[in-house]
């Protein structure tokens, strides 16, 4: 598997999203993104960019070798973790939520623990 079809299935899965799904969403055949997912082909630059729009992530998150590894997670895939898209959570309930994940990081640093 590529990079790139490693980082898309990643990006995929995090999105909570089926090949099939994902591939109604961009206009492209069914088997598409299987085919770009295991590295048989990939998707010409225009679809790539509704991947990444649906998908919010960007071009070099889908290429990078890094980001097989580890990509940051965006703010609207936490608030999906935290929230199960109720609907429910406002930007400032969020902004709580990363203000006291900074309080907690900060606190066991003081104590050499991260």
């Amino acid at each position: 598997m590529s990079f790139f079809g490693a980082n898309l299935k990643k990006a995929r899965k995090r999105r909570g999203l089926t090949q099939r799904q994902l591939a109604d969403l961009i206009g492209a055949k069914h088997n598409s993104v299987s085919n770009w997912e295991t590295g048989q082909n990939e998707p010409d630059t225009q679809t790539i960019r509704r991947l990444c729009d649906i998908l919010s992530i960007t071009a070099n998150d889908l290429f990078d070798a890094d980001s097989a590894a580890s990509s940051p997670v965006s703010r609207d895939e936490l608030k999906f973790a935290l929230f199960e898209e109720s609907g429910q959570i406002t930007e400032g309930m969020l902004q709580e939520v990363l203000d006291f994940a900074q309080f907690v990081k900060e606190k066991h640093q003081k104590k050499g623990g991260v």
